[in-house]
């Protein structure tokens, strides 16, 4: 109840254009969320090298224009190696390596990425 009346009093935003906004951007939800999960249990596990290490590399992704919508582009940190997965545009692909090979914690660069048609 708490969370409800903080969302209405600091993003007076109704339900309806939440759901909706949500439903728009559902694929970076639900990749954010498997985030969190994986992130949660990494905790609990005590491998907090590759949260901080996949943490940094999404912020990395959001942080550049180029990659900040690139639909299609997975990222996953294990045992310090980013695996970068998904079809994406040619211009992309090139950033998100240059990006994931800059990045703290991450030792190797496992590039899964498919080049797709660039849009015009």
């Amino acid at each position: 109840m708490a969370v409800s009346r903080l969302l209405k009093r600091y993003l007076p935003l109704s339900s309806s254009t939440l759901a909706l906004w949500a439903w728009r951007h559902r694929a970076e939800v639900i990749d954010w969320a498997a985030f969190g999960v994986r992130a949660a249990l990494g905790l609990v596990s005590g491998n907090t090298d590759d949260v901080k290490a996949e943490g940094r590399l999404r912020l990395a992704l959001e942080k550049d224009r180029r990659t900040r919508r690139a639909r299609g582009l997975q990222v996953i940190v294990r045992e310090g190696v980013g695996v970068l997965n998904g079809v994406i545009d040619r211009e992309v692909h090139g950033v998100a390596v240059k990006i994931a090979k800059r990045t703290k914690g991450i030792k190797k660069i496992d590039d899964r990425l498919e080049d797709g048609r660039s849009r015009k």
